[in-house]
């Protein structure tokens, strides 16, 4: 008896993205939900997972671990690891992530013109 091969799993074609594209390197390294907020609260000091969580009550404890480590892997937040007992894990913005400033403090700019235009 013969049984019925399963169709094999068409994955759909990825967009292109443009080699060597700024705003696409931008997006892919901030463009996150999460990333800006993340390093908003990171640039006025060092703060630690569970501290971060409290400050961003609607984000997810894998949603926050895989933002912080994107961030870590584009250079943009720095992570110390305490050998203590209990573990001790602190976060901070590094010297490159310094430079997204501008763009945090302009993305809020533009968000509180957007929240008063959005009023009745």
């Amino acid at each position: 008896m013969e049984t019925p091969s399963s169709s094999p799993t068409v994955n759909p074609p990825e967009t292109p993205q443009p080699p060597g594209c700024p705003l696409t390197a931008a997006l892919n390294a901030i463009g996150g939900k999460w990333s800006m907020i993340c390093l908003y609260w990171l640039d006025s000091g060092t703060r630690r997972f569970n501290e971060l969580q409290r400050l961003m009550p609607e984000i997810s404890h894998k949603v926050l671990t895989e933002t912080l480590r994107n961030l870590e892997q584009e250079g943009l937040v720095s992570r110390t690891d305490f050998s203590e007992v209990p573990l001790r894990v602190e976060y901070k913005i590094s010297p490159y992530g310094e430079s997204v400033r501008p763009l945090i403090e302009a993305v809020r700019t533009w968000g509180r013109a957007h929240l008063e235009r959005r009023k009745p």
